[in-house]
């Protein structure tokens, strides 16, 4: 058997090597790009849009304050089971996450659903151990509406959301017409007056003004 000179050995080590590297950088690289399509691809698609329950406590607690980007607001249902809150994204989409921010009355029992009229629910997440405080459920679904549906309540009162949000993609297509400035904080280097501010020109109203 011929015995290699030691830099012959030593050149092809060194090739191995490179093939490994190089195919280890590659395999990296792709796992990034799928990761940061990903990320791209999931936008808030809840905010500023059409939300309706099946009570509220009172007129102080609307459905729509669940939906309007404000922690400081948030919607509150009567004190029974069940009770639900539902959004309207406008369009079919794939849903991929949804994260609610629970204030004290929060459910131990609920379930997520889509539902391409309104009318049939497609359960898409279901606890019964549910925590409160702040909830975020990587989900699979489609559809054009998304509720919560709570069937049971960590305390005497209601279901009560600050924030429900939904992330997806509107279907068909890769690009989406989602306002993503709409109802999001606004400020500016001056104002004419009280009247006229920042956030009159993200609040979706062709009425107000900055």
């Amino acid at each position: 058997m011929r015995l290699l000179p030691h830099t012959e050995t030593w050149r092809r080590s060194r090739s191995r090597v490179l093939v490994i590297l190089a195919a280890a950088f590659a395999l990296t690289a792709a796992l990034l790009a799928g990761t940061a399509h990903s990320a791209e691809a999931a936008t808030l698609l809840s905010q500023g849009k059409t939300a309706t329950a099946s009570s509220v406590e009172n007129a102080s607690f609307p459905a729509s304050a669940a939906v309007d980007g404000n922690t400081g607001t948030r919607w509150s249902s009567a004190f029974s089971d069940p009770q639900w809150l539902e959004v309207d994204l406008g369009a079919s989409a794939s849903i991929s996450q949804v994260v609610l921010q629970w204030e004290t009355a929060y459910a131990t029992a609920f379930q997520i659903q889509t539902s391409s009229d309104g009318t049939n629910w497609t359960t898409i997440y279901s606890t019964t151990t549910g925590t409160g405080g702040t909830q975020t459920l990587n989900v699979t679904g489609t559809g054009r509406y998304v509720r919560m549906y709570g069937t049971a309540r960590a305390t005497a009162y209601g279901y009560s959301l600050w924030e429900f949000q939904v992330y997806g993609s509107l279907s068909g297509g890769t690009c989406s017409t989602t306002n993503a400035a709409l109802n999001q904080p606004a400020t500016a280097s001056s104002t004419e007056n009280a009247g006229t501010p920042a956030a009159d020109a993200v609040d979706g109203n062709t009425g107000t003004r900055w």
